[in-house]
């Protein structure tokens, strides 16, 4: 059973304004190392692991995402066009069904475009891993990260009892140094999704070596996926497969209709939340969502990608006793920042951004309060 893996490559990245827009959401903008996009270095990552490589994304990010196939050996087909936003659930659906169409029996893995990993074969080893064992138990299965510190903004899974890891095999086409890499990762019964706690909750998650971090990570077959979304919404169901039948006769307008009729729903609540049929793998890996400027000034320091005194810098910026500071000179002109520590400045053609680097979640506001005053040149 070959793996087919599906790029979900959707969303604005808010939290990183105001670079990231709607026009050049997080993963089209590059924040991975080397200076690639996140979603090419994503792509990149992957390739190798199965039959195919599909992008899911949505139709007004379609162009941009197409840049970043250039040399992969992907063409226009492998990018499936969510018509309208309406989150991971709704989107997945859509995509595993066009696939389901080609192939019933199709083992797909869904990874995330805008996340920045440091252990390239790891990560690959991991997916690998997650897919062998949703073909292996008939179900699902999801990648859970040992957690580096108690973060209280991620999700966790708990882990139960251990799987049988001589029940695993190796997707068709693995490649041998992966998949042995895979057979060797423990594998557990999911005891459930446990949602951002508490300070207090996140240490004692940590500490007992049973919550993993949610990396939205997750493998089924496609029979498998329809079966628990058809018992979780067959609605849903029911819209997808004639959204699929009107894409494949050509008519686009129809689709795109009944499309826009879904809720906008993630997929963890709605099927992942929901089975007795996941598998949790646990793995390790540099990894990061790149969730805040934050995040984004820290993992360009632990690439050693700052100066003498810590200063994350691009382009064209002047300092003078700044320290740990991520200055991003995107307009053209000149930035100096002087007598600060921790501060982020961004710097665009229509927008300024300056902000302590500890409440770097603040730009979500910001971003808040500009679509409330309808300011969508700026978004």
């Amino acid at each position: 059973m070959g793996l087919h893996i599906l790029v979900l490559a959707g969303g604005s990245g808010t939290r990183l304004w105001p670079l990231s827009r709607r026009s050049t959401p997080k993963h089209l903008l590059p924040l991975a190392p080397g200076g690639e996009t996140l979603l090419r270095s994503t792509l990149e990552r992957v390739a190798g692991l199965g039959e195919s490589v599909r992008v899911v994304t949505a139709a007004n990010q379609a162009a941009g995402c197409q840049s970043a196939l250039t040399g992969l050996g992907m063409t226009g087909d492998a990018i499936i066009e969510e018509p309208v936003a309406r989150g991971t659930g709704p989107a997945l659906a859509l995509a595993v069904a066009l696939i389901e169409r080609e192939d019933p029996d199709a083992l797909i893995a869904s990874v995330h475009a805008d996340h920045r990993v440091s252990d390239r074969d790891a990560y690959r080893a991991a997916v690998v891993a997650s897919a062998g064992w949703a073909a292996a138990t008939d179900g699902l299965a999801t990648v859970g990260l040992v957690p580096a510190a108690p973060v209280t903004a991620f999700g966790y899974i708990e882990v139960a009892s251990p799987r049988d890891l001589q029940a695993w095999r190796a997707p068709v086409g693995s490649p041998p140094s992966i998949a042995a890499a895979a057979a060797a990762l423990p594998a557990f019964e999911s005891a459930g999704f446990k949602e951002k706690p508490s300070a207090e909750v996140a240490q004692r998650y940590v500490a007992d070596g049973r919550h993993l971090w949610n990396l939205g990570l997750f493998s089924w077959t496609a029979r498998r996926f329809r079966a628990e979304l058809t018992a979780a919404d067959p609605d849903l169901v029911a819209v997808i497969d004639r959204v699929v039948d009107a894409r494949l006769a050509g008519d686009d307008q129809l689709a795109t209709r009944l499309y826009a009729t879904l809720r906008l729903q993630p997929v963890e609540p709605l099927v992942l939340e929901r089975t007795a049929r996941l598998t949790v793998v646990e793995a390790s890996f540099g990894w990061s969502d790149l969730g805040s400027w934050l995040d984004v000034g820290q993992s360009r320091t632990a690439d050693g990608d700052m100066d003498g005194d810590g200063n994350v810098i691009e382009g064209d910026v002047v300092t003078a006793s700044a320290r740990g500071c991520t200055v991003i000179a995107r307009s053209g002109r000149v930035v100096a920042v002087a007598g600060v520590d921790g501060l982020v400045v961004i710097d665009t053609p229509d927008a300024v951004l300056v902000v302590p680097s500890d409440q770097a979640q603040l730009v979500k506001s910001i971003v808040e309060q500009l679509q409330a005053s309808e300011r969508d040149e700026l978004l």
